[in-house]
């Protein structure tokens, strides 16, 4: 779904820049906003890695995950495309159109995650829904 969906986004914003890239462009300077999206790609790499790691060891044990990037943000996979990589894309291809798929995707993904939130609730019970108490769905730090 990630994949199915950001790419589809990705590829008619990219058609939009290529007819009409001249209303399309950061308002600052091209070393700033490569700096900027290094840094958020490199963020959303390491929220994708690892909580793709964390999945892997902890979930089939059925263990609730709540450290490392779910101590940030219970859907760390999501946040990582919808927060980090793609406005770090964004910024890197100077095309601020591409904010439009984060946007595509974080509506596609709410349907997906409600879903899983009841599936973990039903399945962890009060520890979840403490959890969830104190943890983001996707926006990290944002209170």
């Amino acid at each position: 779904m990630i994949a199915a969906t950001g790419i589809t986004s990705f590829v008619v914003v990219i058609l939009f820049r290529v007819a009409h890239g001249h209303l399309c462009q950061w308002p600052f300077s091209r070393e700033v906003g490569i700096g900027a999206g290094a840094i958020l790609v490199a963020v959303g790499l390491y929220f994708w890695l690892d909580s793709v790691r964390l999945i892997v060891t902890r979930f089939k044990r059925n263990v609730l995950i709540t450290e490392g990037v779910y101590r940030f943000v219970r859907n760390p996979m999501y946040a990582s495309f919808i927060i980090f990589i793609v406005p770090g894309l964004s910024l890197l291809l100077d095309n601020p159109l591409l904010i439009l798929s984060s946007a595509v995707m974080l509506l596609a993904f709410k349907f997906r995650i409600h879903r899983e939130e009841e599936y973990l609730r039903e399945r962890f019970g009060g520890a979840y829904i403490d959890y969830r108490r104190r943890v983001r769905q996707i926006v990290p730090f944002l209170w």
